[in-house]
């Protein structure tokens, strides 16, 4: 690994702190009340904005731990099936995203039951003037403040209270999970190897099932921390269409470089396509790494693969020579944004 470029917004602190995020979610929500009501309704919608939603990301492809329907929701509306029976979940680590924000209003309208995740902001202040039930986070495990480095947060929040409205329900508890996450990354060489690989390229990353949300947060980190583009597929689906777009253009396969993410816990069918769909990559000359994630359940392969993407783009960030925490593309279009809508 070349030298460490300098980490202005303290990154890589956050990514350490992970497992401290999760402890610190499970011991507040363990004494966090929801209206008797909430148990009754018959889905869930998540309404968040990039890091906001990661959450929900992963979780809705727990399907085996699912017990309703569970719908994401990354824009200004809310789908149209929204009611007094919908639990509409608002994520905002800000508490000031716009598109958030008009989503509340619109489940007020609606008459759907409401709950607010955000650390402060518009939405703390929403909250407590209409008496909406709401987990304020005090992110006392993120030194960099950046929303994308507090999944911790996320992810346990919207867990906890999708557990306690029993829409959800999994195997392991909570500390299990932070325990397991404190293991996992003790072994950074993991880390730093695919790191140098992707050096570069452009990552192609293939997951399946409970690693598909998962693998989107792995996208979103590099995109962020790295700077670097990235894509994702999962398998079954690439099958019956991406085996046939590897022919051109020529040069493509000298920029992308191929990541599969394997599981011990796949449905047989799945795990059969993996070997060969890498072959069908290898055939068409073009590189891959094989990430393997052998946990003993599916969410704690799923955090561990979350937990290995902050690593893998901090490491990346640094091999590319860049800060890892300003997104000055990001601020500046939020900045342009706000003039015209």
């Amino acid at each position: 690994m070349p030298a460490r470029i300098k980490d202005s917004r303290n990154i890589l602190s956050s990514i350490e702190s992970l497992p401290n995020q999760c402890e610190q979610v499970n011991r507040e929500l363990s004494v966090f009340h929801l209206p008797p009501d909430y148990s009754t309704v018959a889905n869930v919608v998540v309404s968040g904005m990039g890091g906001s939603a990661l959450g929900a990301r992963i979780i809705t492809n727990f399907s085996n731990y699912l017990r309703k329907p569970i719908f994401i929701s990354t824009e200004y509306h809310l789908p149209h099936f929204v009611s007094a029976d919908t639990l509409v979940i608002i994520s905002s680590y800000s508490g000031n995203t716009e598109e958030t924000i008009h989503a509340l209003k619109e489940a007020e309208v609606l008459n759907a039951k409401i709950v607010i995740i955000c650390t402060g902001g518009q939405l703390q202040s929403i909250a407590a003037e209409k008496n909406i039930p709401a987990y304020i986070i005090n992110p006392l495990h993120n030194p960099s403040a950046q929303p994308r480095m507090g999944l911790g947060y996320a992810i346990f929040s919207l867990l906890k209270i999708l557990i306690l409205i029993k829409a959800v329900d999994i195997p392991e508890t909570l500390k299990d999970i932070s325990d397991h996450l404190r293991t996992s990354a003790s072994d950074r060489k993991k880390y730093q190897s695919l790191a140098l690989h992707l050096s570069g390229k452009i990552p192609v990353l293939i997951a399946a099932e409970h690693l598909k949300g998962a693998a989107h947060a792995f996208k979103n980190q590099l995109n962020e921390n790295a700077k670097t583009f990235a894509d994702l597929f999962d398998l079954p689906e690439l099958n019956h269409h991406l085996l046939e777009g590897l022919s051109f253009p020529d040069g493509a396969k000298n920029i992308l470089s191929f990541v599969f993410f394997t599981s011990s816990l796949y449905s047989p069918q799945i795990y059969t396509r993996f070997p060969i769909t890498q072959d069908v990559v290898s055939k068409n000359s073009f590189p891959y790494e094989v990430f393997s994630l052998s946990s003993s359940s599916r969410i704690l392969q799923a955090m561990e693969l979350v937990q290995a993407g902050c690593y893998v783009s901090y490491y990346l960030a640094q091999i590319n020579g860049v800060d890892p925490g300003p997104i000055p593309w990001v601020d500046w279009y939020k900045d342009e944004i706000r003039q015209v809508v």
